[in-house]
């Protein structure tokens, strides 16, 4: 029952994310009057479809990706369903800018949801660190735990028995910038301190043991830090803080793979590993995280499609600056044969990444 669970949140967070780049597209040629012959979720066969006024709206058998047939996008001559509509309703017919519109909005709608449900989740479940070192929560078999901090505690001051150097803590940040071995001006992995907190509006000293973390780079206590809610604009800016976060490491790992591709590649997950990253957070009943992981999914596709390799919005973008700025339109065989090289391209790098999720399912 939960493999079907699993199954059904991944096609519905796949789905969703495709619905709404294809609807993108497919709003921003309505917009421009662009004749769009389908509206399709899916690839494959398919197993429903409902005629409206212009457009077929269809719904196809294998829930990886979707697409929007438009007048313009191959010639006219060669495509039965579209050789009678006029020029000034097909891509051929629109201006650059409005052409750019066009294949970037799917782009654009990604990261509109995105942004959406980062909005929500840090309106509704989104906290930030207090100001104060205040204590949220104590970690088991920790010196925190060992020496007695408790929930609640604000720590107000430490100092270092072997060296006497003494900080006043006014912040998270100050704790952990004063917990290093330069700042307390020792070379001792395990040293002992005396902590200040403030409980209940008494002061409060604490000696404890404290052993160097050489991950961290400090000592470490072993508590984890108070939160309040954000409010509005705290959660507006933390919104997009958190998408360009999300950008900057997709770019900087498609980077990666460009620059070292051998290595950067065993690294990357396809559908399969989506999916069983998908059923995991689903497994784990954290809606939030759920949310969280659409978000993610949703900049990933979306950052991905504005690369310039062609079969991909940015290569239908990038075409259509190069035809409006030599003032012609491309031949159609380069650009189909453009196109398909692309295409075989992304579809190797898929099932090199498949085969690689495929082989983790065995270790």
């Amino acid at each position: 029952m939960q493999i079907i669970i699993n199954i059904i949140v991944f096609i519905l967070v796949l789905g969703t994310i495709v619905t709404i780049h294809e609807f993108g597209h497919f709003i921003a040629a309505k917009f421009f009057h662009v004749y769009c012959g389908s509206f399709s979720i899916g690839m494959g066969p398919k197993i429903f479809s409902k005629q409206g006024k212009e457009t077929a709206f269809e719904l196809r058998a294998l829930p990886i990706g979707g697409f929007v047939t438009m007048a313009g996008e191959t010639d006219q001559e060669e495509n039965d369903q579209f050789k009678d509509i006029p020029l000034e309703r097909t891509l051929k017919g629109k201006k650059t800018y409005q052409k750019l519109i066009i294949f970037l909005a799917g782009i654009f709608m990604n990261f509109v949801l995105a942004i959406v449900i980062m909005l929500i989740l840090n309106l509704t479940v989104g906290v930030l660190p207090v100001n104060k070192a205040t204590v949220g929560s104590v970690v088991k078999n920790t010196p925190a735990a060992i020496y007695g901090l408790k929930k609640g505690d604000t720590i107000t001051n430490i100092e270092c028995d072997a060296s006497k150097k003494s900080y006043v803590i006014s912040s998270f940040n100050d704790l952990n910038n004063d917990l290093t071995k330069k700042a307390l001006n020792v070379t001792e992995d395990t040293i002992s301190i005396d902590i200040t907190v403030t409980r209940d509006n008494q002061s409060v000293v604490i000696p404890m043991k404290v052993s160097y973390d050489k991950n961290a780079g400090r000592y470490t206590i072993g508590f984890i830090h108070a939160t309040r809610r954000m409010n509005f604009t705290e959660s507006i800016r933390e919104t997009f803080k958190e998408i360009g976060t999300m950008s900057v490491a997709i770019f900087t790992a498609l980077r990666k793979l460009a620059l070292n591709f051998s290595s950067t590649v065993k690294q990357m997950s396809g559908p399969i590993g989506i999916y069983q990253i998908t059923a995991q957070v689903t497994q784990s009943g954290q809606i939030a995280n759920l949310f969280y992981l659409m978000a993610l999914l949703s900049v990933n596709i979306g950052v991905f499609n504005l690369l310039p390799i062609p079969g991909l919005d940015g290569a239908q973008a990038l075409f259509a600056i190069i035809e409006g700025i030599i003032g012609r339109e491309l031949p159609q065989k380069v650009k189909f044969g453009l196109q398909i090289a692309g295409m075989a391209l992304v579809l190797a790098l898929m099932l090199i990444v498949t085969f690689q999720d495929i082989g983790r399912l065995f270790r």
